[in-house]
């Protein structure tokens, strides 16, 4: 890694190749300014916007909770005692995996 940077301050020397004009940067921030093109101006949908998606979110929240405080306790019940029998018993029937073979086997032998 010396050797290299030997190498190359004897081939170039130690001095700065690059130069900028006298007073280059004493009125650049005004010079790019003026040559930036005006800010559009929005319009005033594009200013509510985020105000009009936090409303609706409120919205959805208050009307989400709503349902859940006033719906009837017992609806789930209801619903589970208005079920057929035979569900419970193919759902027993998936468990154990027994095809129609197996369950008539198991009904017709004696205990």
């Amino acid at each position: 890694m010396m050797n290299e940077e030997l190498y190359v301050k004897s081939r170039i020397g130690d001095k700065n190749p690059f130069r900028v004009p006298e007073g280059y940067f004493d009125n650049f921030a005004d010079q790019l300014m003026q040559q930036l093109p005006e800010k559009p101006r929005q319009s005033v949908f594009v200013r509510l916007r985020p105000w009009m998606y936090a409303a609706a979110c409120v919205f959805v929240a208050l009307f989400t909770a709503v349902i859940y405080l006033y719906a009837p306790a017992d609806s789930g019940q209801q619903a589970v005692a208005a079920t057929d029998e035979s569900l419970y018993v193919d759902d027993a029937a998936d468990y154990v995996m027994a095809d129609n073979m197996e369950i008539y086997a198991c009904l017709a032998s004696e205990y």
